[in-house]
C-alpha cells in the first residue's frame, strides 16, 4: 500500500516564494489521493506529539517524511528537530553555504532513504558521508515542473508589444508604490530578482573589524555597479524589481531601494513592495524578455516560461544551477557595467535561448519521469 500522508518538512509559511513554490511543485509530483502536511521547524521543537505522531505514521507504514526543498541539509535549527529514529527522503535539497556543519549529522543520514538532491556536487557528497548501500541521486528543483499555463502565455504571445507592456505595468501596480507612466513605457520587460543576502555565508563571517568593513566596502562597489548597469539600460527596459523574500529578517525590496535612491533615472524603477504568491510570479512570467537574478528560484520563475535569465548572485547554490543548466553568470566580485553589458548581450542572443530551453525541457522531463512512476513510494 502507497503511503496515505507525506509529511514535508520545510521552511514554509515565511513569505519566501521560492520556499512556497515546493508546495506547489509537491502537490504536482505527489501521488493526487494522498494527504500533504507542510511542516516548519518551530512546530517540531514546539510539539513533541506531532515529532511522535510522525515517527509513528512512518514505522506504520501510513506516511512518508520528506525533507524538503532548499538549502536545509546541514542547517543546526533545521536539522536539529527532525523526528528521531525516523526514515527520511529528500527532495530538492542541498547542503547550502554551511557544509562544514554537515559532518555534524551523519549519525542523522543513516535514516535517509532514496532521496534526490537539487545539486550534482551535493549528491556526491552525500553519498560518501553516507555508509549504507542507498539511492542518492542528483535531479532538478522540482519547481522547474511548475510554470504558467500554456493558455496564458498563448494569450500574451499574441499582443503586439505596446499592448503587452502596458498591461503588464496594469498588473503590477497593485504591487507596486510607484510604477513608471504609462507613456515612458520602454520596448522590452526586464525581471529583476535581487536578494538582501546576495553575499554568500563563508564571506560574513568576518574575523575582524578590517575584515568586516572590506567587506562593506565591496558590497558598496557591487551595489554602484550594479546600479549603473541598470541605469544604462533603462532607455530600453521597464525595470520591474521583485522580491521573493517578504519576512522579518529577510525583505528583497530593500536593495532596490538602495538602488533607486542612489539612481538618477529612478523613476524607471518600477519597485515590487509587497509580497507576491508563486503562483502570480509564475503566471506574470510570459510578459517579460530577460530577467536578471541574485535568487535561486529568481533563476527558475523565468527558466519555466522560456525567458533567458543571467545569474548575478554568488551563493553556492545559484553557482551550482547556473552551472548544471549553462546560465550565464557575473559574480558580485566581478560586476562592472561593461561586462553586464556584455552578459546581457549574450542573455539577448537566440543561441542562449534556445539552449536554456532544452535544458528546462531536460528538467522537467526528468521530474516528470522520476515521480510519474505508480510503484515509486510502495
Amino acid at each position: 500500500m502507497p503511503p496515505q500522508t507525506f509529511y514535508i518538512y520545510g521552511y514554509y509559511g515565511s513569505k519566501n516564494a521560492g520556499d512556497e513554490a515546493f508546495r506547489l511543485a509537491f502537490r504536482h509530483i505527489l501521488p493526487s489521493h494522498s494527504s500533504l502536511r507542510f511542516i516548519r521547524p518551530s512546530e517540531l521543537a514546539d510539539n513533541l506529539d506531532l515529532s511522535s505522531q510522525i515517527r509513528q505514521d512512518v514505522a506504520a507504514g501510513k506516511a512518508r517524511l520528506i525533507v524538503g526543498g532548499g538549502a536545509i541539509i546541514g542547517e543546526p535549527y533545521f536539522w536539529a528537530h527532525l523526528p528521531a529514529e525516523t526514515p527520511f527522503h529528500v527532495i530538492s535539497a542541498d547542503i547550502g553555504s554551511q557544509d562544514n556543519l554537515v559532518n555534524r549529522y551523519i549519525p542523522s543520514l543513516a535514516q535517509m532513504q532514496t532521496s534526490w538532491i537539487r545539486s550534482e556536487t551535493d549528491a556526491a557528497q552525500l553519498r560518501k558521508l553516507t555508509s549504507l548501500d542507498r539511492s542518492i541521486s542528483y535531479l532538478p528543483d522540482i519547481v522547474h515542473s511548475l510554470g504558467p499555463s500554456p493558455e496564458d502565455s498563448q494569450v500574451v504571445a499574441s499582443l503586439d508589444r505596446a499592448t503587452r507592456n502596458r498591461r503588464l505595468l496594469e498588473l503590477m501596480e497593485k504591487y507596486c508604490e510607484n510604477t513608471q507612466s504609462p507613456d515612458k513605457l520602454r520596448d522590452k520587460n526586464m525581471a529583476i530578482f535581487l536578494s538582501d543576502h546576495y553575499y554568500d555565508y563563508k564571506t560574513i563571517q568576518s574575523g575582524n573589524v578590517l575584515e568586516a568593513l572590506e567587506r562593506e566596502a565591496s558590497d558598496r562597489i557591487f551595489l554602484r555597479n550594479l546600479r549603473l548597469s541598470f541605469d544604462e539600460i533603462s532607455p530600453y527596459y521597464n525595470l520591474y524589481f521583485f522580491s521573493l523574500s517578504y519576512w522579518y529578517n529577510s525583505i528583497d525590496a530593500f536593495v532596490g531601494y538602495r538602488l533607486a535612491r542612489a539612481s538618477s533615472q529612478s523613476v524607471q524603477y518600477n519597485i515590487l513592495s509587497r509580497y507576491i504568491d508563486p503562483a502570480e510570479i509564475l503566471s506574470l512570467m510570459p510578459y517579460f524578455d530577460t530577467a536578471v537574478s541574485m535568487k535561486f528560484h529568481g533563476l527558475i520563475f523565468p527558466l519555466t516560461a522560456g525567458i533567458p535569465v543571467m545569474n548575478i548572485g554568488n551563493s553556492k547554490k545559484n553557482q551550482d544551477l547556473a552551472r548544471q543548466m549553462g546560465i550565464v553568470s557575473v559574480s558580485p566580485e566581478e560586476m562592472t557595467m561593461p561586462l553586464f553589458m556584455t552578459a546581457l548581450k549574450q542573455v539577448e542572443s537566440i543561441e542562449y535561448s534556445t539552449s536554456l530551453t532544452e535544458s528546462q525541457r531536460l528538467a522537467r522531463e526528468a521530474i516528470h519521469v522520476t515521480f510519474s512512476n505508480p510503484d515509486l513510494w510502495d
